[in-house]
């Protein structure tokens, strides 16, 4: 067993006896940034240099860029100067903020990117497998409220456990190939999460407009994305079924208004079937006075109007009594609908509603409702709406439950893969 010594750093821990802890700014040669061109002016992009933003980083090696820039820009702007391959990047602020990357090709960057080039006898990727499993400390080092800013002074100042070159390159080469083991794992779990996914989309798709006797006398709906539909079945539009119904948001600076037992359902509730709770609450004087429905359990729930939209129709039927903000709306539905049928119609028609419904020219993404209240759906009599609805329940939980059991090792695959890289970084594990 190797012997350890205290690094004095709290949150390092014991490094190796032969180990030293540095700074960043000592291992590098060159630290540096670059700058944004004119967007308005046509001339400075599309251009034949890769030219980084910190949403290009990807925690990887770097093989292109979104955009390019010109010989005008490179000329125009003498603060760009090209990084080469090998040089290490660190997302300085914004949504990305800590992002890394390394560059596998060479590049000009703008001024969030923080470059971390010409290595004095380090190892480029023992640096990134350092930042990559201490990035929240580094984090908290940033400055600045709105926006938190890791400064050039604050990446040079981070402190890094430092063995000599050769343990760098075996520490490196060691995680390169433990880390791409564990890597394909998670892709391989992945993979068979999309595929279940799909399934689970095409079993409802198939269910709720085909029903579920294959044997059944079919006739054509009207309807050119639907097709045809048995002949038992009809087509109403959504305003035939129910009334939508908004909410709102009482005000977040009366405290008698918070933190009361009555849901108050957002879009960021509206990730399962069936709600069993919110993540907000309010009181019934919220309720009284900002006049907000309280909706019976078995309410459709919908969201119209939140990013998420532009890939995925957030929709959900309520467990219990429930209110919700104004980007939802809730339908109380005939007697003749069940609740649960209609919300699987809408999830087979997820694509169809994301692309046919959207509200053209809105600063987010939002449901166009003058338009989908003319959502065309394919009901069946109730009965056989509740026996559809059965059997999903049944095939979509045990479909759920997959997904869930490999979601649950994804994450373990993680939290291995980022314990194997500080325990290997710190000189913990003897490589």
């Amino acid at each position: 067993m190797r012997s350890m010594k205290d690094s004095g750093i709290e949150w390092i821990g014991k490094i190796p006896q032969e180990w030293k802890v540095t700074k960043l700014g000592f291992l590098f040669k060159s630290i540096g940034s670059g700058t944004t061109p004119s967007s308005s002016d046509g001339q400075y992009y599309y251009g034949e240099h890769n030219w980084l933003q910190t949403g290009d980083l990807n925690d990887s090696t770097i093989l292109s860029t979104e955009k390019t820039i010109t010989d005008i820009a490179v000329k125009n702007y003498s603060i760009l100067k090209l990084y080469s391959a090998g040089s290490l990047v660190v997302a300085m602020y914004g949504a990305t903020i800590g992002k890394l990357g390394i560059l596998g090709i060479p590049c000009y960057t703008n001024q969030a990117c923080c470059v971390l080039n010409e290595p004095n006898n380090t190892n480029v990727k023992y640096v990134f497998y350092w930042l990559l499993c201490n990035r929240q400390h580094l984090v908290n080092l940033s400055l600045g409220g709105g926006q938190p800013n890791i400064r050039q002074s604050i990446i040079r100042a981070f402190h890094i456990c430092k063995p000599e070159i050769s343990e760098q390159n075996a520490i490196a080469s060691f995680l390169d190939a433990k880390c791409s083991e564990i890597d394909a794992l998670i892709t391989a779990k992945e993979k068979t999460n999309a595929l279940l996914k799909e399934l689970r989309q095409s079993i409802i798709y198939e269910a709720v407009t085909k029903g579920l006797d294959p044997t059944a006398p079919m006739k054509d709906s009207g309807v050119e994305w639907i097709g045809e539909i048995p002949e038992g079945w009809g087509i109403a539009a959504l305003k035939r079924l129910g009334t939508p119904v908004t909410g709102s948001t009482p005000s977040k600076n009366n405290p008698d208004y918070w933190e009361g037992n009555i849901p108050w359902v957002s879009s960021k509730d509206m990730k399962t079937d069936y709600l069993l709770g919110s993540e907000d609450h309010i009181t019934q004087k919220a309720v009284d006075e900002c006049r907000l429905t309280l909706f019976e359990p078995g309410t459709l729930i919908f969201c119209v109007r939140s990013g998420i939209l532009r890939h995925t129709f957030p929709v959900a039927v309520s467990t219990l009594p429930v209110t919700i903000n104004q980007d939802l709306r809730a339908l109380n539905l005939m007697g003749n609908v069940n609740p649960a049928f209609l919300l699987y119609y809408m999830r087979g028609m997820n694509d169809t509603i994301v692309t046919l419904y959207q509200k053209i020219g809105a600063t987010v993404e939002s449901i166009e409702m003058n338009w989908f209240l003319y959502f065309p759906v394919a009901l069946p009599p109730l009965n056989e709406q509740n026996h559809i609805v059965e059997t999903l329940d049944s095939r979509c939980v045990s479909l759920d439950q997959l997904v869930e059991q490999n979601e649950t090792t994804i994450l373990q695959l993680k939290e291995y893969r980022q314990s194997l890289i500080y325990e290997a970084v710190t000189g913990k594990i003897e490589v």
